[in-house]
């Protein structure tokens, strides 16, 4: 499991394969932290993971991370990614959610990056769920 797995191990692993990521953020449905490139607020985590429901809910409440609002712009579950609207799309930054149904820990476990350009969700979504696969599935 991850919790007896070696932490050191997921974040150089992600560290590689998450390289053009900006910010990410590793953690099961308990809110347990597996690793991360900053400081986690633990109180965005379930609202974040809540944009997985309901497609309006999530269009319309967005994603916030570290206090920066994200438009939900696809929600395609078990994936959920949009972007800043605050900034020129130039300079805007992307985030991604990908949730794994059987996790490591025996629940659900998630991934989540921010991304900015000229990295692109259309490059992005698939690192990210092909990481959350290989690293986080109760499989792995």
């Amino acid at each position: 499991t991850i919790a007896a797995m070696d932490s050191a191990k997921l974040t150089e692993a992600a560290k590689a394969d998450l390289k053009d990521a900006n910010k990410y953020v590793l953690w099961d449905d308990k809110g347990t932290v597996f690793a991360s490139n900053f400081q986690v607020n633990s109180q965005e985590l379930k609202p974040i993971t809540a944009t997985l429901g309901e497609r309006d809910e999530a269009i319309k409440n967005g994603m916030v991370l570290n206090g920066i609002r994200y438009e939900v712009h696809r929600h395609h579950p078990p994936l959920v990614y949009g972007r800043t609207m605050t900034t020129t799309p130039e300079t805007s930054e992307g985030i991604a959610l990908c949730k794994i149904e059987s996790g490591a820990t025996g629940g659900p476990a998630y991934g989540l990056i921010t991304y900015q350009m000229p990295n692109i969700s259309a490059r992005m979504v698939p690192i990210l769920q092909n990481f959350c696969t290989q690293h986080l599935s109760a499989a792995s």
